[in-house]
């Protein structure tokens, strides 16, 4: 008895354990992506207001070798929308515990996502400009080309997801980790919402 009360002695003397940090890999997931949306959309509306005084002074918006087709930009976007069931799959299947579907879904998102990289590359090869060609060739270089590396930061981070989910560490509720990735990758595909509607769709 008298072992059992000098241990619980030690124990009520023993420091608390540190705070709980609720959420906080998701809480800066929405920051980081917030961030990056609102540069995007800082350049979108530069590039909306520029469009609209070269046409209210009676000229082209794009110069006569451009040559913008709408099928890249509508593809990417068909593909990143269908990346959004994927994305919203590998949280249904972690929530389960079922690794193997989780892991097959982490798979098809980061294919979607190289797919649409590749759409966006394409389209550049196709438009007929330079970046230092003229002013809307370096904006439309310099939009695309960011939400091409927010793409791409997207698919590292659901990548780095990946591997924790392969070694067992965001099953059930404590996936926190795949739901930042996930709202990161959600914002992704809403900032190219309105990227390709922006360019591709207003020319």
């Amino acid at each position: 008895m008298a072992t059992a009360s000098a241990e619980l002695e030690i124990f009520s003397e023993a420091p608390p354990p540190p705070p709980a940090r609720p959420r906080v890999l998701l809480i800066g997931s929405a920051l980081l992506s917030g961030s990056a949306a609102m540069l995007l959309f800082t350049l979108i509306a530069l590039y909306a207001q520029i469009r609209a005084d070269v046409l209210a002074g009676g000229d082209p918006w794009l110069p006569g070798e451009a040559n913008l087709q709408l099928p890249p930009g509508s593809m990417g976007m068909v593909t990143l929308a269908m990346s959004l069931v994927t994305a919203a799959w590998i949280v249904q299947a972690l929530r389960a515990g079922d690794r193997t579907h989780a892991l097959l879904a982490f798979a098809v998102t980061l294919l979607f996502g190289a797919a649409y990289i590749n759409i966006t590359v394409y389209g550049w090869q196709q438009l007929g400009l330079g970046i230092a060609d003229s002013t809307q060739a370096l904006l439309i270089y310099t939009i695309t080309g960011l939400h091409v590396a927010m793409t791409g930061v997207g698919m590292l981070f659901l990548v780095v997801m990946a591997f924790r989910a392969l070694g067992g560490q965001l099953t059930g509720r404590a996936a926190e980790g795949v739901l930042a990735a996930v709202l990161y990758w959600y914002v992704t595909v809403g900032a190219f919402a309105v990227v390709w509607y922006a360019i591709t769709i207003t020319k």
